[in-house]
């Protein structure tokens, strides 16, 4: 099982790359394989696709590295901030660029921001719905007010054990998307 670790944010001096190592460093922990993705790194404009995503019928070379890079994973973690009440623009553009990807496979969510960023995460489970993709319904939640000293993140306890039940959601759901995925494989090769 392979989980891919989406950062949430390319802003400079953003929060989300400390988080984002947190999560990684529990995967290890726990003896999980997973890869951090950095949209950023994909040079993703605009939305520039004439089809929509979920098509799977990418045209742009950014897109199909985007979408290659997403592709291999059983499971994702989105490390996201809330912007404004809902989901940080560049990474909802990111997003919109794919969308089979994530087709029967589970999506959870480690969420940040004044109100522990649980208003993105909402906003998040409908994108991810739309791509028959499953959100864990637990989030490991976090606030830049009292998880965070002097610009370091410092989870508190009862913030930190919000994870442990949405990974292990997330594993079993996994598990049971693999045989989903075989299943409809077969159905396809018949």
């Amino acid at each position: 099982m392979r989980i891919g670790v989406i950062a949430g944010s390319s802003r400079p001096g953003a929060l989300n790359p400390q988080i984002v190592d947190w999560v990684s460093t529990q995967l290890a922990e726990r003896g999980l394989d997973s890869e951090v993705l950095h949209f950023g790194a994909y040079d993703l404009p605009i939305l520039d696709e004439a089809i929509p995503g979920g098509a799977g019928m990418y045209e742009n070379e950014h897109t199909k590295a985007w979408a290659a890079a997403l592709r291999p994973f059983d499971a994702y973690i989105v490390v996201t901030p809330e912007y404004n009440h809902s989901v940080p623009g560049p990474l909802k553009n990111a997003i919109d660029f794919v969308g089979q990807e994530f087709a029967h496979k589970p999506v959870a969510f480690v969420c940040y921001g004044a109100d522990k960023g649980v208003r993105a995460v909402e906003a998040w489970r409908l994108v991810f719905a739309n791509f028959r993709a499953a959100t864990v319904r637990g989030a490991a939640s976090f606030s830049i007010f009292t998880d965070f000293r002097d610009g370091a993140f410092a989870p508190e306890e009862v913030s930190a054990q919000t994870f442990a039940p949405m990974l292990e959601d997330l594993v079993a759901w996994a598990d049971g998307f693999a045989h989903v995925r075989a299943k409809l494989e077969e159905k396809v090769s018949a």
